[in-house]
């Protein structure tokens, strides 16, 4: 009978020491969930589609820290973009108006557009805007949207270009936490400046507020990115550029015709160069705007046989696949 009530006493204690090791570890995850600095939800992966595109990694080094979540408005600006039309073409008039999507005003060879899929405004003055800079830099953009939007965002040039004509194009990219904002289009830049004789003569401005939302969003490590970047329902997407087959395949293939299309159906074997982080822009309904690792590719067509090797740009989602959710 002492034995039986001994081995009661010792299976209580074990039954009651594995309820308390229970409570405990419960306890540490609900404490981890509500000091988490993460989300306690997944996040909408705007940024991206999915591409059936392989890319190969190789050596390429991955930043894996933290990233935060910027919302973008969907405030629109158009009385900035009236005021700024008057201002710079004082005779322009309103040519079209369709509400809520576009908009522009013309006089002569002035013109000023507000197209709001993008929320950009394009703008071109034959007179040209004074400025008296030698050559543009990001804070020259700073001051042009400060003065004519009111905005005091920050910017980086990420290239010019000399134009036949004479005039200079120099490319930018907003910049928030010191990284850059891109667009798929326009040497991936999100503004341009253009300046002849000392004047602005044409441009292109993203409007859109991007605000930051706070919450943290880690970084997937490089092992992890090697291991999901190839599943088809990673979101990823791959941008050729078919520049260097203007002496090759373009000479004899129209860019616009379907044979061209299935020509850029073959490309494959995607390697990768290098890498950097950046937050990738679409549209103003795009919603969220997450840390993106952009990488620089090499990438193979093939036409009659032969195979042309090409320069792409790779976009890829770059937060810890547990904390986004993707469309199906």
């Amino acid at each position: 009978m002492p034995n039986m009530e001994k081995r009661k006493k010792r299976i209580l204690i074990i039954v009651i020491g594995i309820f308390v090791i229970a409570l405990v570890v419960t306890l540490y995850f609900v404490y981890k969930s509500q000091t988490s600095p993460y989300p306690k939800e997944a996040i909408p992966q705007d940024s991206l589609n999915s591409t059936t595109e392989t890319i190969d990694l190789g050596n390429t080094e991955i930043e894996a820290s933290n990233g935060y979540l910027y919302s973008v408005s969907k405030t629109v600006m158009l009385d900035k973009v009236i005021e700024f039309a008057k201002s710079i073409s004082p005779k322009a008039v309103q040519t079209i108006n369709e509400k809520g999507s576009y908009y522009e005003w013309r006089n002569g060879e002035d013109y000023v557009i507000y197209e709001l899929e993008q929320n950009t405004v394009i703008f071109a003055i034959k007179q040209g805007i004074t400025w008296n800079e030698a050559s543009i830099n990001g804070y020259s953009f700073t001051q042009f949207v400060n003065n004519y939007f009111g905005k005091n965002w920050t910017y980086s040039i990420s290239t010019s270009a000399k134009q036949p004509t004479g005039e200079t194009i120099y490319y930018a990219k907003r910049t928030i936490e010191d990284l850059n904002v891109e667009m798929v289009l326009n040497n991936q830049s999100t503004d341009y400046l253009a300046t002849k004789d000392g004047k602005i003569v044409y441009g292109k401005i993203l409007l859109s507020e991007l605000t930051k939302v706070g919450e943290k969003l880690p970084l997937i490590s490089s092992s992890d990115l090697d291991k999901y970047v190839n599943l088809s329902s990673y979101p990823k997407e791959i941008y050729p550029n078919y520049g260097p087959l203007q002496t090759t395949i373009l000479n004899s293939v129209d860019y616009k015709s379907e044979d061209f299309d299935t020509i850029a159906k073959t490309l494959t074997n995607c390697k990768s160069n290098s890498s950097s982080i950046i937050y990738l822009y679409k549209s103003l309904n795009q919603g969220n705007l997450t840390p993106v690792y952009k990488l620089d590719l090499q990438c193979e067509l093939t036409y009659k046989d032969t195979v042309y090797t090409i320069p792409a740009i790779g976009y890829v989602n770059a937060i810890d696949p547990q904390y986004i959710s993707t469309v199906e």
